[in-house]
């Protein structure tokens, strides 16, 4: 995963879902994507699909999924309108 990436797609488009932003960058690197637990994509948060993820307050876990193994665990929190923070996932 490359973070820079994630940090520079959220800097270069300031009117979106910061979650739909996160998901499109990490398709874009391949990568299939559930946020605490949940199966999601970019297009779904542009079309509204998970409302109960956009108005979560609390920290999300993300897991990354490349051929169907998992290859990432972390955990993302928003700090203010698209500035977060990534932090490794407890084991």
């Amino acid at each position: 995963m490359n973070i820079q990436d994630i940090f520079e797609a959220l800097e270069d488009d300031s009117k979106n879902s910061g979650l739909g932003i996160i998901c499109g960058e990490l398709e874009f690197q391949g990568y299939l994507v559930a946020i605490d637990g949940q199966p999601v994509n970019s297009t779904g948060f542009y079309n509204n699909e998970y409302p109960h993820l956009e108005q979560q307050t609390e920290p999300f876990s993300f897991t990354l999924y490349n051929k169907g193994e998992i290859e990432q665990e972390f955990i993302l929190e928003f700090i203010d309108y698209h500035e977060i923070i990534l932090k490794r996932k407890p084991i």
